[in-house]
């Protein structure tokens, strides 16, 4: 259980800092993985760079919306990259600001409720963010986040965050934790407190599980819908084989196509775990 507002932030940024040590995860940044615009130390940086947003929100000093922006310019003062955690921060953000909720799952609910009590403001933050960060993402017929006119659409619209989230594609897998209660990260948490193994392993266990189940958003906005579901095949056909995960890996790398929103959703199950009392 988290006690203080502190221990709520500090949850957060050990979460970002876990995921990306897990090693070996295919396709993305790791202990042993840069890209040629990513490196591992960046990651490092920003997970600990975002700690006083974070902070911030816990103390309920900021909204969602201003926590998210606010994570983004922290974490950026520490490194060189562009987008490095804009999809974590949208899942950590609300799961930090409803942390005095106790449980995970009580977490999540209040979460949800929170992002509902948001204005067209905090999606504006959200948007100010999106474009510091200059993250990928899906596009969606409504407010798209790439559109040059969505700024005007959520003023005039008066949209908050939930409701903006309700509007993205089925595809967006961040959007939906956010409307829907969070449920892959709740399943992500059990996963990780029902393992026997090293906290390495249970990451990077729970991280190809999730490859195998979800086709990611991000690899989608890249290489398409059915490039994504063959990736899933494979992750299901290398599940406990250390050679095939190697060969993911390998084509995922060459092909540029990493799975971003599925190492996002495996720190927010890190988050939801830590919560329940999940130590490395």
């Amino acid at each position: 259980m988290l006690r203080r507002p502190s221990d709520a932030a500090t949850a957060a940024c050990l979460s970002l800092l876990l995921e990306v040590s897990g090693n070996p995860k295919a396709g993305n940044v790791d202990r042993e993985h840069n890209f040629e615009d990513l490196r591992y130390e960046q990651f490092l940086a920003s997970s600990v760079g975002a700690y006083p947003a974070f902070l911030e929100v816990a103390e309920g000093k900021m909204g969602i919306g201003e926590g998210i922006l606010m994570a983004v310019r922290e974490s950026m003062k520490w490194h060189r990259a562009e987008n490095v955690h804009f999809g974590a921060f949208l899942l950590l953000v609300p799961l930090v600001s409803a942390w005095r909720a106790g449980d995970k799952d009580g977490m999540a609910n209040v979460a949800v409720e929170n992002l509902k009590r948001t204005d067209y403001e905090d999606s504006l933050r959200v948007l100010d963010a999106f474009k510091l960060a200059k993250a990928r993402v899906i596009g969606a017929e409504k407010m798209n986040l790439q559109s040059s006119g969505t700024e005007r659409e959520i003023a005039e619209s008066g949209v908050n965050i939930y409701g903006w989230m309700k509007l993205a594609p089925g595809e967006n897998l961040i959007a939906k934790e956010l409307t829907d209660g969070y449920p892959i990260s709740l399943a992500g948490a059990d996963f990780i407190l029902s393992s026997d193994k090293d906290p390495n392993e249970t990451i990077v266990s729970l991280y190809h599980s999730l490859l195998s189940r979800y086709p990611d958003p991000l690899i989608i906005a890249k290489k398409g819908f059915d490039y994504a579901k063959k990736i899933m095949e494979y992750s299901k056909n290398a599940a406990g084989s250390p050679d095939k995960i190697r060969a993911l890996d390998e084509r995922l790398l060459k092909d540029g196509a990493n799975p971003g929103t599925i190492a996002d959703l495996t720190a927010s199950s890190i988050y939801l775990a830590i919560v329940e009392g999940w130590r490395v």
